[in-house]
């Protein structure tokens, strides 16, 4: 049998850096850890809606990354 040990919650935010020679654009990722995994979806949105108004560079995305360990018996 498994025991959760651990769980945790990154939130990424992908943001557009600039464009290369071709006019692709070119993207960055900003990750913050630590949140608190227990989060809902729509408070998460808002802390990464606050948290993309800080960058000087465009959103693209925002991703949750949840983590869960499990310790087997």
């Amino acid at each position: 049998m498994a025991t959760l040990k651990e769980k945790s919650t990154a939130l990424t935010l992908k943001v557009a850096t600039g464009t290369d020679e071709s006019g692709k654009t070119i993207f960055a990722n900003r990750t913050i850890g630590n949140i608190n995994p227990d989060i809902s979806d729509e408070n998460f949105c808002v802390v990464a809606t606050g948290l993309s108004g800080l960058q000087s560079h465009t959103l693209a995305s925002v991703n949750r990354v949840n983590t869960s360990t499990f310790e087997l018996d």
